[in-house]
């Protein structure tokens, strides 16, 4: 898999500089450009560090070898991490990130809000983004490696348009340990996703046992890999299967907890037993997907047991505007449900935009949290 994962990001054994890498190791010397030296000369300076990217050519993000995986795995594993307070999960936890964006490459093609693939792979093989995003390093960063390739990932997230996102790894492991501090507990992710909850779960010292589906089969394929490196690197084992929620009932759950899809808001494949193909509407998607598989999680939950849900409104390309968390709620309290806490997750902003009380703004998700 990992000859596979290597050939799918185009990296070749002169990029491979250790276990973990960039591939721009050998021109990072040539990066080391200042803001004085923009000042002096912008646009010649745009062109030269375009000119070092596009000799190497890789979308700039940390890749591994499979022995660099099972490290940063077993690194991960040990991380220290927020928790939830007072039923907030505060910024920060953002290790793992990396593991994952490098193996689920499927997430540079999934489409947001409709708008046709604009991943950061498109970004950075666009020549006019990648110069827009050059720019953004200098003119809003500070500090030195200005245009090394972190700066350069984060600085072409921000250019043009909306990102795909992966649940973080470390949020799913402070949100389960905070609503299922259980040794051994059974643990249903109805949405695996591109593997952040699967990591961030397994990784806990409660020892989770951890069941996740999705119907996504590249996605799946993905995960299975990423559950042998995290049994290969911690001993954890857990299941993975291609299928739906709705059509899959789980077993003596203690929690089910996931980031379902939310209706049309992002297109991850063609494939027929995706929501977005099988419902062409809110009330098919309430009444195809979310019924069922609220069903079949009550059904499989302990008696104790908890449902938990991060979904959140949004708007859709052309600002169309889908309420999805009341009737969420509506639909679980329908179906034998009480909603008991909301645990309100924390997040980033563009530079310049919430999460600054003095302003009174905040960005943040809730984590809808049910009982029987």
């Amino acid at each position: 898999m990992i000859e596979e994962l290597h050939k799918t990001w185009n990296i070749q054994n002169t990029h491979i500089a250790g276990d973990e890498f960039t591939g721009y190791e050998s021109v990072y010397d040539q990066l080391n450009f200042t803001k004085e030296d923009y000042d002096a000369d912008p646009e010649g300076i745009i062109d030269s560090v375009f000119s070092i990217y596009r000799s190497i050519n890789l979308v700039p993000i940390v890749y591994y070898t499979e022995q660099g995986l099972i490290n940063a795995v077993r690194d991960f594993s040990h991380s220290k991490y927020n928790t939830v307070q007072s039923n907030v999960l505060g910024l920060g936890n953002n290790a793992g990130q990396t593991i994952n964006r490098f193996l689920f490459p499927n997430m540079m093609t999934a489409e947001p809000k409709g708008r046709g693939s604009n991943s950061l792979r498109d970004r950075f093989y666009n020549d006019a983004k990648l110069r827009r995003a050059i720019r953004i390093c200098f003119e809003f960063r500070d500090g030195n490696n200005l245009v090394h390739p972190t700066a350069m990932r984060r600085a072409l997230e921000l250019v043009t348009g909306e990102n795909v996102t992966n649940f973080k790894a470390q949020n799913a492991k402070a949100i389960v340990e905070y609503l299922c501090p259980v040794l051994w507990g059974n643990v249903y992710d109805y949405s695996a996703g591109y593997g952040g909850r699967l990591l961030g779960i397994t990784s806990s010292n409660m020892r989770y046992n951890y069941v996740g589906i999705d119907p996504n089969t590249e996605t799946v394929k993905y995960l299975n890999y990423l559950q042998q490196i995290i049994q290969e690197a911690t001993g954890v084992q857990s299941e993975i299967y291609c299928t739906t929620s709705e059509e899959y009932t789980p077993t003596s759950t203690d929690l089910a907890f996931s980031s379902p899809p939310y209706f049309n808001l992002e297109k991850y494949t063609d494939e027929p037993t995706q929501c977005m193909v099988r419902y062409r509407s809110l009330d098919e998607w309430f009444d195809g997907y979310a019924e069922p598989t609220i069903k079949n999680i009550y059904k499989g939950l302990n008696n104790d047991g908890i449902l938990a849900t991060n979904i959140a409104d949004y708007k859709s390309y052309g600002n169309k505007e889908y309420e999805v968390v009341e009737r969420w709620i509506a639909t679980a309290e329908k179906l034998g449900f009480k909603h008991v806490e909301t645990v309100k997750m924390m997040l980033n902003t563009r530079p310049g935009v919430g999460n600054n009380k003095t302003q009174g703004r905040e960005k943040f998700e809730g984590v809808y949290v049910f009982k029987k």
